[in-house]
């Protein structure tokens, strides 16, 4: 394909985007009071580490997403098997009661299974997100590949009522009438006030376009739609943090040489975004999570490299994303990757983040708001007792 070929295919698809999926339906959408109403938790700093898939021996897993139950259970998704978009790969669950120990991962969906569901052959599927709606069920969220590789896929869901035992039939979603096809999910999803989701979502045909799906059950019927973050090829897998109501920025990966955290913003619910601007953190073209504290502080996970994946680690931002200081080097060890950081914050205030640990573990660090307060003042005493030159 030519460059110019690739260039007038790439305008196109975007000016589909820009005119069939302005999502008017969600007009008037605001973020979720749950989104905006913290709770700080426990007093005292808590910090521990777990694996969520201990003794699961397989050769890949990635892709770790949380989501939270009534009753205090805590959900886990990924997937795994011999390598990505092989045949093999299975999406499994577990789940965690009470801050106990994770059940053994169960297989909720494989290739046959989405085949047979969906009436059409798979070369395989992938990424994976949970939705937890407001009267306990859950929503899973999951790519297929159709051919090729990730610029093959489609998005699909299916629904749990008996918190992820069984699952009902698989079905397509239906993005746009023209190139339903490569888009993906990654992130942490968003709750819209009055019920419903904003997905951060994303596509890869002919680039990489950070997108929104805006999701909702009526009367039995679920609605959707599409929108588009930014255009260009540049920047991907959106990572969404509400500031109030209206407001939210959008952290974006990026696919160029800047090789920095992109930062996008909106005003209003979603409907429009600010021409992404580089940050001054570096990004290896890996994913990203965020998340807003309840002192107004970002917290954002990544990885601290311009060039790999070997470490994790957490930043503070004071301004709405404008400047950042790390607050603490998660895991560090060269040569490994650690990758796909997730954020989710439960309803007793504990931080959770879940991420791909060295490409075979599913790796959980659990910490409250205490803990980041304690450790951000250890470093500001330290700063003070280095020597000025």
């Amino acid at each position: 394909m030519t460059s110019l070929l690739r260039w007038v295919l790439i305008v196109m698809a975007w000016l589909f985007a820009a005119l069939l999926y302005r999502p008017s339906q969600f007009s008037r959408a605001r973020f979720g009071a749950d989104e905006l109403a913290i709770n700080a938790g426990a007093a005292s700093p808590v910090f521990k580490k777990t694996a969520v898939n201990a003794g699961q021996a397989l050769p890949m897993v990635h892709v770790a997403s949380l989501a939270t139950l009534p009753a205090g259970i805590e959900a886990a998704v990924w997937y795994g098997g011999s390598k990505e978009c092989a045949p093999d790969v299975k999406i499994y669950f577990s789940e965690s009661e009470h801050g106990g120990g994770w059940s053994s991962p169960r297989v909720i969906m494989t290739r046959e299974l989405a085949e047979h569901d969906l009436q059409r052959p798979l070369q395989g599927i992938g990424n994976a997100v949970l939705l937890s709606g407001s009267d306990g069920s859950l929503r899973l969220l999951f790519a297929t590949i159709a051919m090729g590789r990730w610029s093959g896929s489609q998005l699909n869901t299916c629904l749990s009522k008996d918190g992820g035992i069984t699952w009902s039939p698989a079905r397509r979603l239906t993005l746009s009438p023209f190139f339903n096809f490569s888009d993906l999910v990654r992130n942490r999803a968003i709750s819209l006030a009055g019920g419903g989701w904003y997905v951060p979502i994303y596509q890869e045909f002919l680039g990489k376009f950070p997108e929104l799906l805006w999701l909702k059950e009526s009367k039995g019927q679920l609605e959707y739609c599409k929108s588009r973050i930014a255009g260009g090829c540049s920047t991907f897998q959106p990572s969404l943090v509400p500031l109030d109501d209206a407001r939210a920025l959008a952290f974006l990966r990026d696919y160029t040489d800047n090789r920095k955290v992109f930062l996008s913003r909106s005003d209003d619910g979603g409907c429009s975004w600010s021409k992404p601007v580089a940050s001054q953190l570096p990004n290896p073209d890996a994913g990203i999570s965020g998340l807003k504290l309840s002192d107004g502080k970002l917290l954002l996970s990544y990885n601290d490299s311009s060039e790999c994946r070997d470490n994790l680690a957490l930043a503070l931002s004071r301004d709405e994303g404008k400047t950042w200081e790390k607050l603490t080097m998660l895991e560090q060890e060269s040569g490994s990757s650690f990758s796909y950081p997730f954020l989710i914050r439960t309803e007793d205030g504990l931080i959770n983040l879940a991420y791909t640990y060295k490409g075979t573990g599913i790796a959980l660090t659990e910490f409250n708001e205490a803990w980041v307060a304690d450790t951000l003042s250890s470093l500001s005493r330290s700063k003070v007792m280095v020597p000025q030159p």
